[in-house]
C-alpha cells in the first residue's frame, strides 16, 4: 500500500489548508478511497468515500461537498458521465471537481477538462501533489464566493440612494418596467405617486445642506413607514420621490398617499436644536384600472407629474389624483 506522508510533508505552507472542508472521494477501488481518505483526514479535512455514482449521489444529498475527487474509470456510470450530470444540476454545477485517473493520454485529459473538471490528477497519486491541488481548488472556490458576495453588494449599492437608503432612480426604473408589463398582461391596476417636498430650497438655504440632508433622511424613514409593505418607494431625484403601488385602485392609493402626507406634516425634524417644518405635495395616477390598456411607462409617470403640478398649484401640502377628463382632480386635504 502506498505510504501516507505526514501532514507537514503534504501541506504547502503558502496555501491555506481549509481544514474542515467536506470532500467527497468517488472511486470504485476501495483501496484508493481508503488511502486518499486517510491522507486528507490527516490534513484536517472531513472526507467521505463513495464506490459508485449512485452512492455519490446519496452522499451529496446528505451533505453538499466543498470538493469532489472523481475517478474516471468506474463501472455503470463513468466519471465523465457523472461529471456531466454534476455540471447539469444547479446545486452541484459549481462544486470543484478534480478528476483522478490512470489514463494519461491527451485526449482523455482534454475531454475531462472540457466536460467541466477543474483539475486532473494522474495515478498513481502523489499525496503532496493531491493535497496542493485540493488546497488550490478550495482557495479558488472561496475567492469565487467572496467575489459573488461583493458583486451582489455592489449591485445593491448601485441601486440604492446612499443618503436615504431608499432605492434610487435606476433601481426603481427596473422594478417599474417589470411591474407595468405585469399589470398590462394581467389587467391589474397600477398606481404611481410622485412626492415632492415643499419649499425644499428654502430649507437648504436656511439650514444648510446638513439640515436638508436631515430632512431627506427623516422623510424617507417616515414615508416608508406610512406606506404598505408591498409598495416601492425610491428617491427619484433631489427632493422628489416616487412610489409604486402594485394592484391598487385609485381610491386605496389616495388613502395611502394621504396617510403619508399627514405623517410627513407631523414628523419632528430637529437641526442644531431648531425644529424644521416639512410638508409634501403628492400627485397620484393609475393605469389599467378602467380598461386603460394603452398606458405606457412614460404616460403613467407623466400623469403623476401633472397631478403633482396641480398639488403644488393648489397650495402644496396636499394629495391630488389624476383623471383623463380633468388632467387632475381636486386636491385631497
Amino acid at each position: 500500500m502506498q505510504r501516507i506522508p505526514s501532514a507537514d510533508e503534504m501541506t504547502d505552507p503558502k496555501l491555506k489548508t481549509f481544514e474542515g472542508s467536506h470532500i467527497l472521494v468517488v472511486d470504485d477501488e476501495k483501496t484508493n478511497v481508503m488511502v486518499v481518505q486517510r491522507a486528507l483526514q490527516i490534513a484536517g479535512y472531513d472526507v467521505v468515500g463513495a464506490g459508485s455514482a449512485e452512492k455519490a449521489r446519496a452522499c451529496i444529498k446528505h451533505q453538499m461537498p466543498d470538493l469532489i475527487l472523481l475517478d474516471i474509470s468506474m463501472p455503470e456510470v463513468s466519471g465523465l458521465e457523472f461529471l456531466t450530470e454534476l455540471r447539469g444540476q444547479s446545486k452541484t454545477s459549481r462544486v470543484p471537481v478534480i478528476l483522478v485517473s490512470a489514463l494519461t493520454d491527451t485526449e482523455t485529459i482534454v475531454t475531462g477538462l472540457q466536460t467541466g473538471a477543474n483539475d486532473y490528477i494522474m495515478k498513481p497519486v502523489e499525496m503532496p501533489v493531491l493535497l496542493a491541488r485540493v488546497q488550490t481548488q478550495l482557495s479558488v472556490a472561496e475567492r469565487a464566493r467572496v467575489l459573488e458576495v461583493q458583486a451582489g453588494t455592489l449591485a445593491k449599492l448601485a441601486h440604492t440612494d446612499p443618503l436615504t437608503g431608499l432605492i434610487n432612480r435606476r433601481g426603481f426604473v427596473e422594478i417599474y418596467t417589470s411591474e407595468i408589463s405585469r399589470a398590462r398582461r394581467y389587467k391589474r391596476s397600477l398606481v404611481v405617486a410622485m412626492m415632492d417636498l415643499d419649499h425644499f430650497k428654502n430649507i437648504n438655504d436656511r439650514y444648510g445642506h446638513a439640515g436638508g440632508d436631515a430632512v431627506l433622511k427623516s422623510f424617507a424613514s417616515i414615508a416608508r413607514a406610512a406606506l404598505r409593505t408591498h409598495d416601492v418607494i425610491c428617491r427619484y431625484g433631489g427632493e422628489e420621490f416616487c412610489v409604486l403601488m402594485p394592484e391598487t385602485k385609485m381610491r386605496g392609493a389616495m388613502r395611502v398617499a394621504e396617510r403619508a402626507r399627514d405623517a410627513i406634516e407631523k414628523m419632528n425634524v430637529m437641526h442644531e436644536g431648531e425644529p424644521i417644518a416639512v410638508t409634501v405635495s403628492i400627485g397620484v395616477a393609475s393605469a389599467f384600472e378602467d380598461d386603460d390598456e394603452d398606458c405606457t411607462e412614460e404616460a403613467l409617470l407623466e400623469r403623476a407629474d401633472k397631478a403633482l403640478y396641480r398639488a403644488k398649484a393648489a397650495g402644496r401640502n396636499c394629495v391630488v389624483s389624476y383623471s383623463p377628463e380633468e388632467g387632475s382632480k381636486k386636491p385631497l386635504n
